[in-house]
């Protein structure tokens, strides 16, 4: 497997086409738990958010409340967040200069003490032009990962780096691609590449992967993507390919297709396996930042399959109800949710249940 996706989660590098959401077997997984979501960015002039997550009687898991609270400069960064629940509090410490990040420190601290507080840190460093030249980050005084030797051409145009003073990454542009190849630093052997064609609007419509399979390096996965005019994907196509250990965020072999219709802010997505057999459909809605608000798998017939919610009782034995679940978003003056509401609704006609409260308090400048 390739250290590249470990480094860019570290990190948001200069320039590169960013790959879009994949559905895959672990998409499929998360969109069924239809968990919350919190996508974008606070509209307007946000000093600080004081956010709860509130457990409810009989839900599974059946956690402790939580508490977030997160703070922002006068140019919207986030400099401070605060999670805490009964077992432990953690803070993240952000600094920003002229819009750069340039340092994250996360104070980890244990309630009952049954270890000792740690910290886990960024760094980010940049030449005279303010273009990035390295990070650095690690845990306590012991660095973890390392990029350093950033490289870039005449267009400003990221070439290349090297991480772990192991592998050394380098990119190269050829029309409308962008091609990042991996390679041991020593016998300048290449383990890992990725290609990506790139539109006009700078989306990613074509993806091929290799790694190394029995020391060679072989295709990995290749995906085809298409955007509606709000660039979001509405088509991802995959190459058939054999599914294997790990590959649970690899794209799915088949078509997958995806229809919005924004006035009702509903849904449905198909995915078809690559002998064209249709394997999955769904209907779904969506609130005003785009996050799941329900989602109901379709059978053949066309009729909605009820799904299931495993309770809790006060012995802990768990029992499972059919019915189906739907999130309700309230709003305030700036568009901003303030609550959302995990409703689970009991095929059986009775009452329906909330499942899980969040809470936001937000303070305007």
């Amino acid at each position: 497997m390739s250290i590249l996706p470990a480094a860019k989660a570290g990190a948001d590098l200069p320039g590169l086409p960013r790959n879009p959401p994949i559905f895959s077997e672990m998409t499929v997984l998360m969109q069924g738990a239809l968990q919350a979501e919190d996508r974008g960015s606070p509209k307007g002039n946000v000093a600080s958010i004081e956010r709860s997550d509130e457990p409810q009687s009989g839900q599974r898991p059946n956690p402790t409340p939580t508490r977030t609270t997160l703070k922002f400069d006068e140019s919207g960064h986030l400099v401070k967040s605060i999670n805490e629940d009964s077992l432990a509090v953690s803070t993240t410490t952000l600094v920003w200069q002229e819009n750069k990040l340039q340092k994250q420190e996360t104070v980890h601290h244990r309630n009952d003490a049954r270890f000792a507080d740690w910290t886990d840190w960024s760094q980010w460093t940049y030449d005279k032009n303010r273009r990035l030249s390295e990070i650095r980050s690690g845990r306590d005084k012991a660095a973890t990962m390392d990029l350093v030797d950033f490289r870039y051409d005449t267009k400003d145009r990221l070439l290349g780096y090297e991480v772990l003073a192991q592998v050394v990454v380098e990119i190269s542009y050829m029309g409308n691609q962008v091609i990042t190849s991996e390679f041991n630093k020593y016998d300048r052997r290449k383990t890992y590449e990725q290609i990506q064609a790139i539109d006009d609007k700078g989306r990613v419509i074509d993806l091929r992967v290799s790694d190394m399979t029995g020391g060679k390096l072989t295709l990995w996965y290749h995906a085809a993507f298409k955007y509606d005019d709000k660039d979001r994907v509405i088509e991802q196509q995959t190459d058939p390919f054999k599914l294997g250990s790990g590959d649970d965020y690899s794209p799915l072999p088949g078509k997958l297709t995806i229809d919005y219709d924004d006035e009702k802010q509903t849904g449905e997505q198909r995915f078809y396996d690559t002998d064209g057999k249709l394997q999955l459909h769904t209907k779904f809605g969506y609130d005003r930042d785009g996050a799941l608000t329900k989602l109901r798998v379709v059978d053949s017939s066309g009729k909605e399959v009820a799904g299931g919610e495993t309770f809790v009782d006060a012995q802990y034995e768990s029992t499972t109800r059919t019915g189906s679940v739907e999130w309700e978003v309230i709003y305030d003056d700036h568009g901003n949710w303030t609550e959302r509401r995990r409703w689970f609704t009991p095929a059986d006609g009775s009452p329906k249940l909330m499942t899980r409260l969040i809470r936001q308090s937000i303070t305007y400048r």
